[in-house]
Formats: structure tokens, sequence, C-alpha cells
């Protein structure tokens, strides 16, 4: 996702520690790096990080909190940044863990991807990680990047698809994060496929409130938000359909190194991603970015109601 892939507002409440949802990748782990390694039969700590966005926090802390419960010691790294960032650290072993999303990731690995397919998009990331790295299952849960506009935007410009775009894309001012203007699920794309081009382009975050505030107050016309994120649905936004399918299917999925995959800790995470679901996903990202919880007191709220054994 462009979470790759994505990015929005920090958790302020996260408790814990360290370092501060695509490009290409695919190159292999030092001959130091403990990811060189085959997996363990047991490991007694694992740090698990997160990208700067409430969602992969929330995961985050899911997968800490199961891991603890099973008496492996956690270490969080919270809100390390964009994936390019977090993927350096867990390359590099700063990191044993971070959620992940199967599109976003695979075209990070494999920057000629052009898989559409949801189980393909899976099938072809486990090949395209990096060696001393492993996706794990893949949960159904699922948040797509999407394109949206406000309803008063869409009724001017006749706007339901990507596509329509192309004649009045000169009129428009499309805002996001630096990703979302560099990434072929983004500007890259809507250029390369569907012909279009804007009148200007305003930096701003990933989906956060920057993004939305400017949208609300036509300071842009276009942005890119996240299908988990309930301000689509509360304020009325348009979502335009991708016939080109520049947006790449996203189920979350746990990356991990593979010198931490013991079988303890593989049917732990395998166990978080076959209960959540996206709609699980939507409610919670919206008690953290708009209630104001914190995301360890909603990751333990829902592993209390949903038990993994």
């Amino acid at each position: 996702m462009l979470r790759s892939t994505l990015i929005r507002t920090a958790i302020a409440g996260v408790a814990v520690l360290g370092l501060a949802g695509c490009g290409g990748g695919g190159d292999q782990l030092g001959d130091n790096d403990a990811g060189s390694s085959p997996a363990p039969s047991k490991v007694s700590s694992i740090t698990v990080g997160s990208a700067d966005f409430s969602e992969s926090q929330l995961l985050a802390e899911i997968y800490g909190q199961a891991l603890a419960a099973k008496g492996i010691e956690v270490k969080k790294k919270p809100n390390i940044g964009n994936r390019e960032t977090y993927m350096a650290a867990i390359k590099d072993g700063s990191v044993d863990l971070v959620p992940e999303y199967t599109g976003a990731a695979l075209a990070y690995f494999d920057k000629n991807s052009t898989e559409t397919d949801e189980q393909g998009a899976y099938d072809a990331l486990k090949k395209a990680v990096t060696p001393g790295l492993e996706v794990l299952d893949k949960s159904p849960a699922t948040d797509e990047d999407t394109i949206v506009v406000t309803k008063a935007t869409a009724d001017k410009y006749s706007l339901k698809s990507l596509a329509d775009l192309k004649p009045v894309g000169k009129d428009m001012v499309a805002g996001g994060s630096s990703e979302f203007k560099v990434r072929e699920a983004g500007l890259k794309g809507l250029k390369e496929k569907y012909g279009v081009e804007f009148k200007q382009y305003l930096p701003l975050d990933a989906g956060g409130p920057l993004s939305q505030k400017a949208l609300l107050d036509n300071k842009i016309q276009l942005t890119n938000l996240f299908t988990t994120q309930s301000v689509i649905k509360d304020k009325g936004l348009v979502q335009l359909d991708d016939p080109e399918k520049i947006l790449p299917p996203n189920n979350v999925v746990p990356l991990i190194r593979t010198d931490h995959k013991s079988d303890d800790v593989a049917t732990v995470l395998n166990a978080v991603s076959a209960k959540l679901t996206t709609d699980d996903l939507t409610e919670l990202v919206k008690r953290i970015d708009v209630d104001k919880e914190s995301a360890d007191a909603v990751a333990k709220d829902w592993l209390s109601k949903n038990p993994l054994t």
C-alpha cells in the first residue's frame, strides 16, 4: 500500500521506544546479518516495529501483545517511518518483525511486478522477499489504497473513474504524501496508465489530517486515502474506480526475519492473521484516529475479545 507503501498520524499514546503502509528492492541481507541464518527452533525475544501510521502501530501492538502472552519477551519500536525506512531497519536487524501489506510489499521487493490478483500477489511476494526475510500467512483483512475526491468535485467534473480525470486533471490540485507523488499506485501510475497530469501537487501526509483537511477545504481536489479510514464514509467522499488496476491488493501480512521465525512465533502470528477482519481494522483504526484511544489499549481489547486458542 502506499502506506508502501503508507503513512498517517503517529499515535501519541503508544508506549515505547527506540527508532524514530515502493521503489526497487530485492537486495540480499549482508553476510553478517542474522537474517542469513535458518529459522530457529525457539526464540526468547523479538523486536516488533511499525510504520508511522496508526493502523501499522495497532497491528504491531496486536502482534507484540499476542507474542508476549506466550512468554516471549517483546521489545517495541513503533513509528519508524515509511516503508523504505522500516525495511532498512528489518534488513539490518534493528527490528525482527513488522506488519506489511501484500501488494505494497511486492511492489517494494519487485518493482516490475504487475500482479493484481489477491492470491497471486501473496504468492509472488513470498518469492520476491529478500533472502533472510519471510512473510507468514496473509490475513483476510485488507486495507487498500484508494484515490478519492469530494462529492462536490465528483459532481463538478462528472468523476466516477480514474480514467475520467484525464481531461480535467490540469484544472485540479492533487496532494498527499511524498510517496503518492512518485509511486505506481499514485501520480506515476495515473500519468502512465491514465494519461492524467495535475495543475499542482501539494506535499502533505499519507491519508492523515493534513490531506483530509486540505481535501475537505478544497485546497486540493484529490488525494490518496485507505479503505479502512472512517472519514471516507463519514464525509461522503467518492472513491474513484481503477479499471487499469494501478492500486494493488493489500492483505495484512507479517514480515519477519527468518532468524526469529520459530514455530511458536509463526503459530501465534498466523492465528492473529486468521482472526483479523477488514471490519475489525476499520473499527479499531477509528477508535485510534477519531476517538483518540491508544494503540496498545485498542490492541489489548481486540485480543481479549478474539482469543487465539
